[in-house]
C-alpha cells in the first residue's frame, strides 16, 4: 500500500491527528499523553492511504534545543550550541502496524524539518524492552540508551541519533554507487 505524507497545516488535520493518537494511545494503551506545547519550531505529520481520507499515522518532530531540565532527565547532554529534535507522540492505527509507517514519517520529517533547520541530533523514547530492535535502530540509526527511564509511555529508553554523522554516511553511500 502507498501512503501519502503531509503536514497538518489547520485544524482538521489537526483533530485528525487528535484521534489518531487517542485511539492509540488512550484508548488501545490506557495511556493519556499530554499535550504538545504550541511551539513555532514543531511539524505534525499525518501518513494516509493513497485513496483514503482518514489517517493511518501521526507523528509530531519538536525542537527542544536549549531544554536542558528536559535533556539532563533523560541522560542526554549536548553542547549550548546544539541543535536538538524530538520525535514524539508517534502513533500508527492497528491495520496499519507492520507497513514501515514509522521509519516513513521519520524520514519525511527529516527532510520536512531536521535538515532545513540544521538538527545535529534527534532522538525519541521507545518501550525500553523492544529498542535495541527496533527498526529505528536496525534501519535508521538511532543508537538506544543503556538506562532505562520511567515517563508517560511507561519504561522506556532514549533512541539518538547524529544527523551529522548519518549525513556523512548518506553522502560516502551515494559517491560508492
Amino acid at each position: 500500500m502507498n501512503f501519502v505524507i503531509e503536514p497538518v497545516t489547520d485544524v482538521l488535520g489537526e483533530a485528525a491527528a487528535s484521534g489518531v493518537r487517542e485511539q492509540v494511545f488512550e484508548r488501545e494503551h490506557g495511556i493519556r499523553v499530554p499535550s504538545l506545547p504550541a511551539r513555532d519550531a514543531m511539524l505534525t505529520l499525518i501518513a494516509r492511504g493513497e485513496s483514503e481520507a482518514n489517517p493511518a499515522a501521526v507523528l509530531t518532530v519538536v525542537e527542544t534545543t536549549g531544554d536542558d531540565e528536559l535533556h539532563q532527565r533523560l541522560g542526554l547532554i549536548f553542547n549550548t550550541s546544539t541543535r536538538v529534535a524530538r520525535y514524539t507522540q508517534l502513533a500508527v492505527l492497528k491495520p496499519y502496524r507492520g507497513l514501515n509507517l514509522p521509519s516513513q514519517l521519520v524520514l519525511q520529517a527529516h527532510q520536512q524539518f531536521v535538515a532545513p533547520r540544521r538538527i545535529d541530533y534527534t532522538w525519541l523514547l521507545f518501550d525500553a524492552e523492544r529498542a535495541n530492535s527496533s527498526s529505528f535502530c536496525r534501519q535508521l540509526g538511532f543508537v538506544a540508551s543503556p538506562e532505562t527511564f520511567y515517563t508517560e509511555y511507561g519504561h522506556c529508553r532514549v533512541l539518538t541519533r547524529n544527523e551529522l554523522l548519518e549525513q556523512i554516511r548518506a553522502n560516502g553511500d551515494r559517491s560508492r554507487r
